[in-house]
């Protein structure tokens, strides 16, 4: 089990399958957040660069604006919801901001950071960063939880660490020459710094070295070269010549270690090199052979690492082994971790059984969408005064322009440029509500609820709108072909929703942390057929519901696509044996 320790820098102790302890650094609330401001500083000039490029050319204006403004819609979604996702999905738990400020994500038992997990931690992003954009749930969350995590972190059960890469595993061999220069309170500062320089800030690391620099300085006098030109690197330097003088003193623990570090030198050096050119190409670039020796290397590694424990092996030593075992670690178990389900046999069994499986949370979310919207729809129609202060001025205007006693009238003038924008701002409009719905459901499940009771009255309010004046066929001709898919995909995702809530309502006899992890999981499926439905309906409503084709035609469209959805989810992967579930 990770055993997180308290303390300035908070430290977690990770067992391998290979009974392997590794310690990390948890990433505090201020490193986070600078990571945070560079990724968010690096969308923003992206998104102007791309608005300036996109003027420049003419695609947002004249012949072109539909497909300027359908790239931009898209570029904004994936700023919103999918640049952090992305990175961290396939830069192994880093996004820039994090590589620039070395820190990882991994899951909390040490396995390098999954698909499923860079989408939980993301998509719960939203409430992390509540109320509005300030982001004091999360911040508060990290400040208070004993691994540093987040909200998202704790639905994933993924932590943050510092992680800056391999660096040295082995460096100049060790000379031992010559009595130590610092006395035992002297090395003692300067050891106690060199453990946590790494956990400074670049300006708190600054003042920190000057004034070990100064208490030492003295002591040292002019034995170091000319070519040390700031604090922190003269005291690297000098505890780099000390720590084996002070350790032969006490016994002599370290130079064994350092006898281990000559000894495997070779070994250290096919190791590290195997590992980097994992990282840059991934294992499956690398031959049999080289697969073979990793594998060998890795297990001599992991020995390695818990002898340097046993021999008392100095700070630097100890990091650098730690780090490349971690980082053989994460390669190797990245590697294992890719099996998942092929998306064709995802779509054709593992969703329906999904949408069947939790059958009961979708079919209240249902209800929390229909009823309120059936109820709205009666009082639009009982006073026909509500509606104005319930829908916005264009829809009113649009309703009581539309043409009466003709279902093949127009709800919308989309012209054939303005089709893809049109399809694109539906598309990621409608993928962002059920990601907040989703999302939503962390708060007990009170924001899913809200999200689904605020659909429905709006959805009942414009039918009881266009029912009033006598034009309901007109706004359900032009809804029908991608309303069925668009109501279905709402619903699968207050699904998912709910059952995400009700971990904290009804967590069963496991933990609530333990029932978050497990249904985030499981109901992740049912958001992911969601977004699946969502995307082809946004292709629908931008170029198929605005068409000039009559209204039996939309009509007809709509109720095929009903009866292949109720076919599909009530049949599809029946009498195949279930994948396990992960």
């Amino acid at each position: 089990m990770p055993e997180a320790r308290g303390g300035l820098h908070r430290r977690i102790a990770l067992e391998t399958p290979e009974h392997v302890r590794l310690e990390y650094q948890l990433a505090d609330l201020g490193s986070r957040a600078a990571a945070l401001a560079l990724d968010l500083a690096i969308i923003v000039t992206t998104i102007l660069l791309l608005v300036l490029v996109l003027r420049f050319t003419g695609a947002l204006g004249g012949a072109g604006a539909g497909f300027g403004t359908a790239v931009l819609y898209i570029v904004l979604f994936f700023a919103t919801w999918g640049y952090f996702l992305f990175f961290e999905a396939v830069w192994d738990g880093r996004t820039p901001g994090k590589r620039a400020l070395g820190l990882r994500v991994l899951h909390d038992g040490g396995e390098p950071l999954s698909f499923q997990g860079s989408v939980l931690r993301n998509l719960i992003r939203f409430v992390d960063l509540q109320p509005g954009v300030t982001g004091m749930a999360g911040a508060a969350t990290i400040l208070f939880n004993r691994r540093a995590q987040r909200l998202g972190d704790i639905v994933a059960g993924t932590i943050v660490v510092r992680d800056t890469g391999g660096g040295e595993m082995f460096g100049d061999e060790v000379e031992v020459s010559g009595r130590p220069t610092l006395s035992p309170e002297q090395f003692e500062l300067l050891a106690g710094y060199m453990a946590r320089r790494e956990g400074l800030e670049p300006g708190v690391r600054a003042r920190v070295a000057s004034s070990v620099w100064g208490a030492l300085r003295e002591s040292v006098g002019g034995d170091l070269a000319e070519s040390e030109a700031d604090p922190d690197a003269r005291l690297a330097h000098v505890h780099g010549a000390e720590a084996p003088r002070h350790a032969a003193g006490r016994g002599g623990a370290s130079l064994q270690a350092a006898a281990m570090a000559r000894e495997r030198r070779e070994a250290w050096e096919a190791y590290t090199a195997l590992v980097e050119k994992g990282r840059a190409r991934g294992l499956g670039a690398l031959t049999e052979e080289e697969v073979r020796a990793f594998g060998r290397l890795y297990r001599g590694v992991t020995a390695d690492l818990a002898r340097a424990r046993t021999y008392g092996a100095s700070p630097a030593m100890m990091e650098a082994v730690e780090r490349w075992a971690g980082s053989g670690h994460n390669l190797l178990y990245r590697a294992k971790g890719r099996a998942a389900v092929p998306l064709g046999r995802w779509v054709a069994r593992e969703f329906p059984r999904a949408v069947r499986r939790h059958r009961w949370p979708v079919l209240l979310a249902a209800l929390l969408l229909f009823g309120p919207m059936l109820a709205s729809y009666g009082a639009v129609r009982d006073v026909p005064a509500r509606a104005r202060a319930i829908m916005p001025p264009g829809m009113l205007a649009r309703a009581e322009n539309t043409a009466r006693g003709d279902p093949d009238a127009a709800y919308l003038e989309v012209g054939g440029a303005e089709m893809p924008a049109l399809s694109s701002m539906v598309m990621t409009n409608n993928v962002g509500v059920t990601f907040t719905a989703f999302a939503g459901g962390l708060l007990a499940g009170v924001g899913t609820v809200l999200i689904l009771v605020f659909n429905g009255v709006l959805l009942g309010a414009a039918f009881g709108l266009y029912a009033n004046n006598e034009v309901l066929g007109v706004i359900l001709a032009f809804v029908f072909p991608h309303g069925v898919m668009e109501l279905t995909a709402i619903c699968l995702a207050g699904g998912a929703g709910l059952g995400l809530g009700s971990a904290l309502l009804v967590p069963g006899r496991r933990t609530r942390r333990e029932a978050l992890r497990e249904r985030g999981r499981a109901f992740l499926s049912l958001l992911g057929g969601a977004v699946l439905l969502l995307l082809i309906a946004g292709l629908v409503e931008g170029f198929y519901s605005p068409s000039g084709l009559p209204a039996v035609a939309k009509f007809a469209f709509g109720g095929a696509t009903a009866v292949l959805l109720a076919v599909y989810f009530g049949f599809a992967g029946r009498g195949v044996r279930a994948a396990p579930v992960p």
